[in-house]
């Protein structure tokens, strides 16, 4: 179930060593780009969610964020899911290496066009999420994150990989020095370098938890708090979404918005 160019919702429920599973996903085009870049994937089933944040003009972003989730969840359905954490960072890796081999042989950047990060013009973020019994397996590249609602309370589960994020090196120039506009800028993604590193962790789950991945075209525009009071407030996940996705659309919109929501019961 892989979805990006236009709105989508999925909804179904699985169950999970005791634990009912249920998800819910929704991405928009927001209102100032032509087109979607954004892809995400839910199956219960399988106890795998992904979303993923594609860049790079002329469709490569698309193109991009589409690879990440086709070969993640390809590859994660047809294997034995014995050790989740591992098998999310190996599809990655490996979603890495087609989009940076894809960007080689058929995108070629004009000459002094390179990005930060490395070699090519198009690349992707990507947020995982596996439930396998009672374990969430975690794993991103990028800025698009993963938060936990327990008990009314809402935590990011994710570090995003930007220069905001960076801690400055003894000696050199405090993280304000840093332009705004920079901040934002990826140092960590899919397909920009041959090899990539993947954040990785593990949290027991419990009933009534939720979980949310999303694309940084929520996050810049709704604030935790924000988004912990929409969540806690409403009963449905798919309403929840549908919120979410309104309340970042309400604020601009200038980006791409996905979100997905998963919740124990």
């Amino acid at each position: 179930m892989l979805w990006n160019r236009f709105k989508s919702h999925f909804k179904i429920g699985e169950e999970k060593a005791g634990l009912k599973i249920e998800s819910a996903g929704l991405t928009d085009i927001g209102r100032r780009r032509t087109h979607n870049e954004d892809a995400i994937f839910l199956s219960d089933e399988a106890g795998l969610y992904l979303v993923a944040d594609g860049m790079g003009g002329h469709a490569c972003g698309e193109v991009a964020s589409s690879m990440a989730i086709e070969t993640v969840s390809a590859k994660f359905i047809a294997s034995d899911r014995e050790k989740p954490s591992l098998l999310l960072k190996e599809t990655i890796q490996e979603a890495n290496g087609r989009i940076f081999d894809y960007s080689k042989e058929r995108v070629n950047p004009p000459e002094g066009t390179e990005t930060l990060t490395g070699y090519g013009t198009m690349g992707t973020t990507i947020v995982a999420l596996a439930i396998s019994g009672e374990t969430a397996a975690i794993a991103n590249v990028g800025d698009s994150r993963a938060y936990r609602l327990r008990n009314g309370c809402l935590e990011l589960l994710t570090r995003d990989h930007t220069l905001a994020s960076l801690q400055p090196p003894n000696g050199k120039a405090p993280l304000a020095a840093i332009p705004s506009k920079l901040k934002h800028i990826l140092t960590r993604a899919l397909g920009v370098e041959a090899k990539v590193e993947v954040d990785l962790r593990e949290e027991a789950v419990r009933r009534d938890d939720l979980f949310l991945l999303c694309s940084d075209g929520l996050t810049n525009l709704v604030s935790d708090a924000r988004i912990e009071e929409i969540l806690s407030s409403l009963a449905s996940i798919q309403s929840a979404s549908e919120a979410l996705i309104k309340e970042a659309n309400q604020n601009e919109g200038k980006d791409n918005i996905s979100c997905v929501l998963v919740r124990a019961k």
